[in-house]
């Protein structure tokens, strides 16, 4: 069924926005500004309702390429090259959803991801193989600001298929080196850029205040557990360098393995038993550019999150990224004046560098410049959209459509014969990961019998120590 003709390009842009994660969300709002004049399809792995968060709802991408007709299908961003439908539904389901998966066979996992994509051929949750659907095969493809070294962690015929549908791609651009270097090895080519989201400056500018009276901070619960909570609260408490700010907490995605409103209120009591007096307070919204506002007008951002610090970057914020690689990483290449890979010990000192050198014209100019980068490089992308959807022939797109329908059939084939191999492994691991959870288990409610017994065990030698002690009392009377 293909979708009512119009004059408009249509383009499919995929992404994970099919859950509520800050970045992600960013890539789509960032990119459909640079695509005025088309129709923008937001779509992810499984369809989801973002009304509260985006205004719209998100579609499965793999009904809409077999079903509709698109002239562009845009991956928007993230680290996706390791991205297994897997990863992407514990990821995006409510955890009562995700602990019946964990929870199920082998067998039965596998009938539950096929379900949940609708049995669309996705080996890469947000790279779709243009081979696998004929209709959108000849459609132009992007993959932007992506993090791609993952695709090496993927089994080999996997791999193969993924790698094949990027060399056939019309652009790759990537955000950080090791993806880069990766890609040329095996004949991919890529363009090295900030991400997309540093465009934000320009598509939306906003006049920083050098005065404000605000910290944000951003800390992720794994972040949290792995520094200890408490330890990270007195730090803040106890920063000189940032007397006389209030400190505000935000949350960069309530998606599993991200950030909790519970560790933030947690967080904000730990503060407030340090420091009575400093200023401490949870923002509630959820909505990104909400979030995008609260970043730009803070005096100082401390993060754990890659794009808080791209938000505060594009604005000229002072900012501090703690200890965390992939944030450390890409400052480390883009963003290297402004304090990053910080522990807590050193925070108050990154507090007050980055302050310190955030007036510096230089370092203004270098985040300008991440600016005019990344929106040089989603122009140019969205040009070659737009020159293609005007100006490709029916019999150009047919000849693309065939080639690269041509090329996957082999590798289609490759993987259907691995496969059986693969989830017959998976499958021994996945009973003997089983038996192991049950013996924990046992192991464990063994153990609580044993301390109860303990304990009781205890008590009664306690009484009969009592009772002794009572009776010779007694007769000393």
């Amino acid at each position: 069924m293909s979708a009512a003709p119009s004059d408009r390009p249509r383009i499919l842009t995929v992404g994970a926005y099919e859950r509520d994660n800050f970045g992600d969300l960013l890539f789509l709002l960032v990119t459909e500004k640079y695509l005025p004049g088309t129709q923008i399809v937001a779509a992810a792995p499984f369809a989801a309702d973002m009304t509260d968060l985006l205004d719209r709802k998100v579609v499965a991408f793999g009904d809409l390429l077999r079903e509709q007709e698109f002239d562009a299908v845009w991956s928007v961003g993230g680290e996706i090259g390791g991205t297994t439908v897997e990863s992407a539904y514990r990821m995006s389901m409510p955890p009562e959803v995700y602990a019946g998966y964990t929870d199920a066979p082998y067998a039965r996992k596998r009938e539950m991801l096929a379900e949940s994509v609708n049995g669309a051929p996705i080996v890469a949750g947000y790279i779709p193989t243009p081979g696998a659907f004929p209709l959108n095969a000849g459609a132009t493809t992007i993959v932007n600001s992506a993090g791609l070294t993952g695709v090496r962690s993927r089994p080999v015929h996997v791999r193969e298929e993924i790698l094949d549908g990027l060399r056939r791609a019309d652009a790759v651009s990537v955000r950080d080196t090791t993806s880069h270097d990766f890609l040329n090895s095996v004949g991919v080519d890529n363009s090295l850029v900030p991400d997309v989201v540093h465009a934000i400056g320009a598509i939306d500018p906003f006049d920083r205040d050098p005065d404000a009276d605000n910290v944000v901070v951003q800390v992720s619960n794994a972040i949290l557990r792995q520094v200890g909570r408490k330890r990270f609260a007195q730090a803040l408490a106890e920063s000189r360098n940032l007397d006389g700010l209030r400190i505000r907490l935000l949350l960069a995605g309530t998606a599993t393995g991200h950030d909790s409103f519970e560790a933030m209120e947690q967080l904000a009591a730990d503060i407030a038993g340090f420091a009575p007096s400093r200023e401490v307070e949870i923002i509630a919204d959820r909505r990104p550019m909400d979030l995008v506002d609260h970043i730009r007008r803070a005096r100082v951002v401390l993060s754990s999150s890659l794009h808080v610090r791209i938000i505060s970057a594009s604005y000229g914020i002072p900012r501090v990224t703690v200890t965390r690689p992939k944030p450390t990483r890409y400052a480390a290449h883009w963003d290297a004046q402004m304090p990053y890979g910080i522990d807590v010990p050193d925070l108050d000192a990154a507090f007050g560098r980055a302050l310190e050198i955030g007036e510096r014209d230089e370092v203004l100019e270098a985040s300008r410049e991440l600016t005019r980068l990344a929106d040089s490089n989603v122009r140019s992308l969205a040009d070659l959209v737009l020159t293609a959807a005007t100006e490709r022939t029916p019999a150009q797109r047919e000849e693309r459509a065939t080639e690269r329908i041509t090329a996957y059939e082999p590798l289609l084939a490759q993987r259907l014969a691995c496969e059986p191999h693969e989830h017959r492994v998976r499958g021994e691991l996945d009973e003997a990961r089983r038996e192991l959870r049950a013996t924990r288990a046992e192991l464990n409610a063994t153990r609580r019998e044993l301390d109860e017994v303990r304990a009781a065990t205890l008590r009664r030698r306690a009484r009969r120590v009592a009772g002794k002690v009572k009776r010779r009392v007694s007769r000393r009377g």
